[in-house]
């Protein structure tokens, strides 16, 4: 394929050439990048133009933190996101399990009591009523707690004198001991006494997850999910139907038999590939259980959960680092920040080399931590997306004083920090559009809170695309061919219909991916 696009505005995100309008595309790469009059020179007959005035392109965007198949399993469960009130949601689970048949597991996702009218967290007994007889699990927004009814708890084996797991809490009633049908980091005991998907239905979800992110321009994908997951990835590559490119992190627990099966670190190929093993520091911030070095402002008894201890946690870093990977730590809560980091330091001096180490989300750190974060060089993984749903939890559980230091996105790019930007699908929309109206205005859509919320952390356009696009690279260890548009690296770009610098932030929802290209094809169009 042989093709050029003109008189467009092209944002390279390559410094020596911030701007171009046009660009000349050959097989899989780009060859050109220049003035219209540079780039027509270089055509030939054969040669297809594309003529694309008043449009944006942009390097291919890249999720750079996501749960990718479970973005497509989450369109086949009941959808309770935003939900006014807890009355709402039981009545979107009772009119779903009409078609579910009897015993049948009812699962939903989206669930957000700081919604919701009534201000409380469900329990068993809000579900019970409704669906006695069939098992139902439905997952907070953030996946970190879920809500089961007693038909769950008894599949699972799950009763007043059942421990907490490890990392996880089962909550119980103060008065009768009995389980309340909240599990918090826990979501895995229940799981296992409900049928997983096969592998035709996990390749059906990733077709679906990828179908919605190209629509929305996205061009690649980091992805936190199992081994099961990666077979999915890789049979559809093998058939030719992965478009995305998809880099890969999975779970230490998944390290020896992935190796068995020659998945090591930096395995894959052009679409899929792996490196980055996760591992988990702390919980969420709407589940309480994002780890704080000190309270809650409103529970002055909760501190969190340490998903991995410190002294756990380093020995997970040090197993990453003994098969040559690099590690991914999912960390909101300012003490999880700081653990994850000593952790990383503290495993360095037995495994020093070169490292692209992550702490995923960031939500809350001291400042003081920001000196040991850039001196080890590692990548703030963020979510510029949570801004609008989180702001008024956060200020709540956190109070203002701390949320000076929550979500500070502009703290740490100055404190010199590589910051990539995703969206943690399936927890908030996959579309990179409402996480950089979010980087850049701090508020929601609709333009609360007025002003922004702390608008001295707001970011530039120019700073936000590069979240999504070169750190990600770095981070991926695939800059030298993604996160920006130069000549000899790949054709992936991102093509909005309007030029988004040239609109107030106020229309950018309203702005459309017009064609998203990986690897020189042109994988949607807009009809």
């Amino acid at each position: 394929m042989d093709f050029a696009i003109f008189s467009t505005r092209i944002f390279t995100g390559n410094p020596s050439q911030p701007w171009a309008e046009a660009l000349k595309i050959t097989d899989h790469r780009i060859t050109l990048v220049g003035s219209n009059a540079e780039v027509k020179k270089a055509c030939g007959k054969s040669t297809g133009m594309l003529d694309l005035p008043g449009r944006l392109v942009t390097p291919g965007l890249v999720d750079a933190h996501c749960h990718f198949l479970n973005l497509g399993r989450s369109f086949q469960m009941v959808n309770l996101r935003n939900a006014a009130s807890l009355a709402e949601v039981r009545e979107r689970i009772q009119k779903a399990a009409v078609s579910h048949g009897p015993s049948e597991w009812i699962i939903g996702r989206g669930w957000n009591h700081h919604q919701w009218a009534e201000q409380r967290e469900p329990t068993r007994k809000d579900l019970d009523d409704i669906i006695p007889d069939n098992p139902a699990m439905m997952v907070r927004a953030c996946g970190h707690s879920i809500w089961v009814n007693s038909a769950a708890l008894e599949r699972a084996g799950i009763t007043g004198r059942t421990p907490n797991p490890d990392g996880g809490q089962i909550d119980k009633d103060p008065v009768s001991g009995e389980p309340t049908g909240l599990l918090r980091e826990a979501r895995d005991i229940i799981e296992a006494h409900s049928p997983p998907p096969t592998l035709e239905a996990r390749k059906q979800m990733v077709l679906a997850a990828q179908k919605d992110a190209l629509r929305s321009g996205i061009t690649g994908v980091h992805t936190c999910e199992s081994l099961q997951e990666w077979e999915a990835f890789a049979a559809l590559e093998a058939e030719g139907k992965l478009k995305v490119r998809v880099y890969h992190l999975l779970p230490p627990e998944d390290l020896e038999a992935a190796a068995d099966r020659g998945i090591t670190a930096g395995f894959g190929s052009e679409r899929l590939w792996f490196k980055h093993v996760k591992l988990f520091a702390d919980g969420s911030l709407g589940s309480g259980t994002a780890l704080m070095h000190a309270p809650y402002d409103d529970d002055p008894d909760g501190c969190g959960i340490a998903c991995l201890e410190k002294e756990m946690l380093e020995e997970k870093i040090k197993l990453a680092y003994s098969h040559d990977c690099d590690v991914a730590i999912h960390a909101i809560g300012d003490l999880a920040v700081t653990n994850a980091l000593e952790s990383i330091a503290a495993a360095r001096r037995q495994f020093p080399g070169d490292h692209r180490d992550r702490l995923e989300h960031v939500q809350l750190y001291r400042p003081r931590d920001l000196t040991l974060f850039h001196d080890l060089e590692v990548v703030a993984s963020v979510q510029p997306v949570f801004i609008p749903t989180d702001w008024a939890p956060a200020d709540k559980r956190w109070g203002p004083q701390r949320c000076r230091y929550a979500y500070a996105w502009k703290s740490l790019l100055q404190a010199g920090l590589r910051v990539q930007f995703g969206s943690d699908a399936p927890v908030e929309t996959i579309n990179p559009i409402y996480g950089i109206h979010a980087a850049v205005t701090r508020q929601t859509v609709l333009g609360e809170p007025p002003g922004g919320w702390f608008p001295e952390q707001k970011l530039g356009l120019e700073d936000s695309i590069n979240g999504f696009t070169a750190v990600a690279a770095w981070s991926a260890r695939r800059e030298n061919m993604l996160g920006s548009i130069a000549a000899g690296k790949w054709a992936d770009l991102t093509i909005y219909n309007q030029d988004l610098f040239s609109l107030s932030p106020d229309h950018w929802p309203d702005v459309e991916t017009e064609m998203t290209l990986v690897h020189g094809e042109i994988v949607y169009n807009k009809p």
